[in-house]
């Protein structure tokens, strides 16, 4: 007995005889009226999680485009930085510019407070 888990109706068919064997117990009556439910929550359960894993793989696509957009604008920006500084003076390096934590403004991220502190030390 082979097993097409591959296709849509060959999981269908795997599902109904286990299911039919696992209601063999249980009165005709009950037995289809309780497989056609377990079988439409069955699809009703992948059909959901399909569209949740398809949202959540456009999700990532655009945001992966997004730092690819990101990135490309950061090489871009930095490319142009180095050009001019290489246009004004070729061997010498502008220097990093160090915060005071005076003159932090609630506007900067904690993230570049800490890098701030950090270079200072």
């Amino acid at each position: 007995m082979s097993i097409d888990l591959d296709t849509t109706e060959g999981r269908k068919k795997y599902l109904s005889e286990k299911l039919d064997d696992l209601l063999d117990g249980i009165n005709d009556s009950y037995g289809t009226v309780l497989m056609d439910e377990l079988i439409g929550r069955l699809e009703l359960t992948i059909k959901d999680f399909n569209n949740e894993m398809k949202k959540l793989c456009d999700k990532l696509i655009e945001q992966e485009k997004d730092r690819q957009q990101l990135m490309e604008m950061l090489k871009s920006a930095e490319s142009t930085k180095i050009s001019s500084q290489s246009a004004d003076s070729p061997n010498i390096q502008a220097p990093l510019q160090i915060i005071d934590e005076n003159d932090i403004d609630e506007d900067i991220p904690e993230w570049e407070k800490k890098l701030a502190k950090l270079e200072k030390k």
